[in-house]
């Protein structure tokens, strides 16, 4: 069920890709908790995050991160290469109770019209003083793929048609953009065409198909007639990148004093990751030994 093909329709000048995912997006939100909408979302936002880190073929980390005003107050997908994902919802203080199981996207992020999108683009190996690259976009639509979709065409100037399903345990998507042609050639017998029909077929996929079926089922159920090549079969994987270093860099980066006092006060301090649920407790020993060896070797 974890899987993701990309294909290329090669007379519509068109590439596309479809993914679909069960038992790592299982392993990648169930310690958070989360309320059937928020599952939801999280099933599309790590779709769309894989979708576009398989369009884009960045060599580095994609991630899309939502900054919301209704229930989701955060939320984050991140795809590192060979499509390792993880992703995380974190829900405004109460909104878990009273969720409705149905909750569209407004509710979710944009409440009051101010939720913001932004995709980042972290390239490997890049230097300290090198920002990632980000580019930030209001959340427009009904539903999140209408948001990306809008996002692609108005901020990257490409067309694309995405489409997104989740439930409780599964999520799937289908992504095609229309290729520029390369210095202003397009291949020999071009189908103008081709977009049109290839996007009117990929609108009659069912939520059903996207959340039961393989890409490759999907796709040749979609797609028979064009004959598209598949260029890419691969199966994405949930991979935390939290670590007992990591960890102990957050102790280090309070400072001896304030470590202490927390220590003090509360008997100990306690770091659980957002994403996987690891933890790790720290008492006056552990945060004594960290600062004592504060000299060595940091991760970055």
């Amino acid at each position: 069920m974890d899987a993701l093909q990309k294909l290329l329709f090669q007379r519509a000048n068109v590439r596309g890709e479809t993914v679909t995912l069960g038992a790592e997006l299982k392993a990648a939100i169930d310690a958070q908790e989360l309320p059937v909408a928020a599952r939801r979302f999280a099933g599309e936002l790590a779709c769309a995050a894989l979708l576009s880190a398989g369009a884009l073929q960045f060599d580095g980390t994609v991630a899309i991160q939502i900054e919301g005003d209704g229930a989701v107050r955060r939320a984050l997908a991140e795809v590192r290469p060979g499509f390792l994902f993880r992703v995380m919802i974190d829900l405004r203080e109460g909104a878990a109770e009273n969720l409705d199981p149905n909750a569209d996207l407004a509710t979710l992020v944009n409440a009051t019209g101010r939720g913001r999108c932004a995709f980042i683009l972290d390239r490997a190996n890049r230097p300290v003083d090198e920002a990632p690259y980000q580019g930030i976009v209001a959340l427009e639509g009904k539903t999140f793929a209408e948001a990306l979709e809008a996002y692609f065409i108005r901020s990257e100037q490409v067309e694309t048609k995405l489409a997104l399903a989740a439930d409780e345990s599964a999520a799937g998507g289908i992504l095609l953009q229309k290729l520029p042609g390369e210095g202003g050639k397009l291949p020999e017998n071009y189908d103008p065409e081709g977009w049109q029909r290839v996007k009117m077929f990929a609108d009659t996929v069912k939520s059903a198909e996207l959340l039961t079926l393989e890409p490759a089922e999907i796709n040749r159920r979609l797609f028979w007639e064009e004959a598209p090549l598949v260029t890419l079969e691969t199966a994405p994987k949930f991979a935390c990148t939290c670590s007992s270093e990591r960890f102990d860099n957050i102790i280090r980066s309070l400072g001896a004093p304030e470590a202490e006092e927390i220590v003090k006060e509360q008997g100990g301090i306690d770091i659980r990751c957002s994403f996987c649920g690891r933890s790790k407790h720290y008492d006056g020993l552990d945060v004594k030994a960290l600062f004592a060896n504060a000299a060595g070797p940091h991760e970055a």
